[in-house]
């Protein structure tokens, strides 16, 4: 599955990882009460992001450069967002990725196993703020889930625009995800579903053994655009939202046609 798996101390197995949408207790925090006083922090890290960056050893690069292979399928002539200086970025930056026509232009980070919620509070940098979006580190090449985790800031930034795929017109309108790699690839992914949960009340998604239970999950969601068929990887990607105090978001996309 190349670098956007292995990178990092990974134990890989051939049985799934447990629960890999398992909601850490500091993703129920509402990062607005986490971080009173610094609302204007959001806006300059969002900016910082981009186009601020502090130079990295290139001991290592060499393990973040590769691509994202196997994940997805078929490489998409969407151009990444410009701006985007891969060298300085933290070494744990393996894609990113960016809704069209939305706030969502994001670093998406692996994060090593041995820490896995540094970037709960770590930006692109590595440094401290309000977060990055991040994979779960419990997942390897082998799992069929690939979670991804971020905030829902209340400035519309981070993946709080995700949180409005719950308007079927939205979701259509909006179904196209482009990853982008640090070798210059870009992938495209496609929205297929997306599930509202009450995380004190349901577990937001369970462990599978087989595509088939994933399609019958996915199945079960709130809004189903298009059926899982078991054919690729399914990228999920999960954000806090209020339609009761613990709900979560979580929208479904897999590789494009």
């Amino acid at each position: 599955m190349g670098a956007f798996f292995d990178d990092g101390p990974i134990v890989r197995t051939t049985s799934p990882p447990p629960d890999l949408f398992r909601l850490e207790a500091e993703l129920l925090i509402n990062p607005e009460d986490e971080l009173q006083g610094l609302g204007l922090v959001l806006a300059a890290l969002a900016v910082a992001a981009l186009c601020t960056w502090i130079a990295t050893d290139d001991s290592d690069k060499a393990e973040i450069a590769e691509p994202l292979e196997g994940a997805v399928s078929g490489e998409s002539e969407h151009e990444e967002p410009r701006g985007i200086d891969w060298d300085s970025l933290s070494q744990e930056i393996v894609a990113w990725m960016e809704v069209p026509s939305t706030n969502i232009s994001q670093p998406v980070a692996r994060p090593d196993k041995r820490n896995p919620k540094a970037y709960l509070y770590l930006d692109a940098l590595g440094q401290g703020g309000c977060g990055t979006p991040y994979i779960d580190a419990d997942c390897t090449e082998e799992s069929l889930l690939v979670p991804i985790y971020g905030r829902s800031m209340s400035d519309g930034s981070a993946f709080a625009d995700f949180t409005k795929y719950s308007e079927e017109d939205y979701a259509r309108s909006h179904s196209r995800i482009f990853l982008h790699t640090r070798d210059g690839g870009t992938y495209e992914l496609s929205v297929i579903a997306m599930d509202v949960v009450d995380a004190s009340a349901e577990t937001v998604c369970p462990s599978f053994d087989d595509p088939s239970a994933i399609a019958e999950w996915i199945g079960k969601s709130d809004l189903v655009l298009l059926e899982y068929d078991g054919s690729s990887k399914v990228f999920a990607f999960a954000t806090c939202s209020y339609q009761t105090v613990n709900s979560r978001t979580v929208v479904y996309a897999l590789s494009a046609a």
